[in-house]
């Protein structure tokens, strides 16, 4: 490689030959005309050729400093244009995420505005998906997912759930426990109250069709079982199971993340004593290959960041 001319040198030069003058390339470049001048010719020694003519009140480019003015000018452009190309990328860099519907209705897209004002030039899409996550067909980056690790030993509830297709190559970030809450408005208390496990039986258990055994699960957790002519309502997503018990429609079962996330106020009461753990967790699953990708590292550090803020 050929060796550089000093940078300083080189840009003040550009400024003088691009404005003709000492006076106006010293006062872009915040230095005193003096300083520039003496840049130039540092370059010019470097060079062994006369690139300005000094006239009395003016200046001018030799012919040598022309063609090479010519030269330099289109370098310059060249890194101006790589920087920028290079901007637009980061401003425009993409992350899609595959995310659980409750999870992404009740508790990520309510906390993403705070993301996208930290993190403008990080383009987040979330793709609503039921099914295992499966890296090596779809389009996503990351994926929410509930269900137990690999090897992992089971406590608490049954959760049989698969989380991804293929775990080679992929890394499990936990979130946040999956525990489960019995809840209803207070107003069908005041009706029919529940004191025990055995008062459901008289009251209708709004299920999920994403989890359709969490309330069998429950209840044998509970040494109970569903009655034999137990009303039940069905609903697609958790957020619609969590409205339908708004409504007085039913007790619903959800996770506490999800419960707490729809009504933060608690309006609706809880029964018994708390949360049941299952045997799941609520984890981020990134491919090994883009794990420490910048816009993939920076979300997943604002997603821990907010996990860990839980109750």
């Amino acid at each position: 490689m050929h060796k550089l001319p000093p940078l300083t040198a080189l840009r003040a030069f550009e400024a003088t030959a691009r404005l003709l003058s000492f006076t106006a390339a010293a006062d872009e470049l915040h230095v005193t005309q003096s300083a520039v001048s003496r840049q130039v010719r540092i370059l010019e020694e470097f060079l062994q050729h006369k690139l300005f003519e000094r006239l009395t009140r003016r200046i001018e480019l030799t012919a040598q400093g022309a063609a090479y003015y010519e030269e330099i000018r289109q370098a310059f452009e060249k890194i101006a244009g790589a920087g920028s190309r290079l901007g637009k990328r980061r401003k425009s860099a993409a992350l899609t995420i595959a995310v659980l519907p409750g999870v992404a209705a009740l508790w990520l897209m309510p906390r993403l505005d705070a993301f996208w004002r930290a993190h403008r030039h990080v383009d987040v899409r979330i793709v609503v998906a039921t099914g295992a996550a499966d890296f090596r067909r779809s389009q996503v980056d990351m994926a929410i997912q509930v269900g137990v690790l690999p090897g992992a030993r089971a406590r608490g509830l049954p959760m049989t759930r698969r989380m991804a297709v293929d775990w080679h190559g992929l890394r499990a970030d936990a979130l946040f426990p999956d525990a489960l809450v019995a809840l209803c408005h207070p107003r069908l208390l005041r009706r029919q109250p529940v004191d025990k496990v055995a008062d459901l039986a008289r009251h209708c258990l709004i299920h999920t069709s994403i989890r359709p055994d969490a309330w069998q699960d429950w209840l044998g957790a509970h040494g109970a079982k569903l009655a034999p002519a137990q009303q039940t309502l069905e609903c697609s997503q958790y957020a619609v199971s969590l409205q339908a018990a708004m409504n007085g429609d039913g007790i619903a079962l959800a996770p506490k993340v999800l419960a707490d996330s729809f009504d933060p106020q608690q309006r609706l009461r809880r029964l018994f004593d708390g949360a049941t753990p299952s045997a799941g967790q609520y984890y981020l699953l990134t491919p090994a290959s883009r794990y420490e990708e910048p816009h993939v590292r920076v979300f997943r550090e604002w997603l821990l960041a907010q996990a860990a803020g839980l109750d």
